[in-house]
């Protein structure tokens, strides 16, 4: 039994890749579906083993971030007036920005 993922992908990529069966008899016992096995092979064509590593698909950067230089600029404004984050919020909201 494979001890990686990469292994395992391997051990289903590597004999249509050397054209010892074709990929149309090895999806049939295939325990996941034809197209992922389609893109291991391709991503074995096209960056060998390490093509087969597996990527995150998570997000790299979150849609509503507050950009840094608001975050400098807010920081910089407390450390002047010296207030709590709440007070701060409370003084933004009753001046309506």
């Amino acid at each position: 039994m494979a001890k990686t993922i990469k292994d395992e992908r391997l051990r289903w990529v590597l004999p249509i890749v050397e054209q010892e069966v074709r990929l149309v008899e090895v999806a049939k016992v295939f325990p996941y579906g034809k197209r992922a096995l389609e893109r291991w092979v391709a991503a074995y064509k096209q960056h060998g083993e390490e093509g087969l590593e597996p990527r995150s698909t998570a997000r790299k950067t979150q849609e509503n971030e507050t950009p840094i230089r608001v975050k400098k600029h807010i920081i910089s404004l407390r450390k002047q007036t010296k207030k709590c984050a709440l007070k701060f919020h409370w003084q933004i909201k009753k001046e309506g920005g």
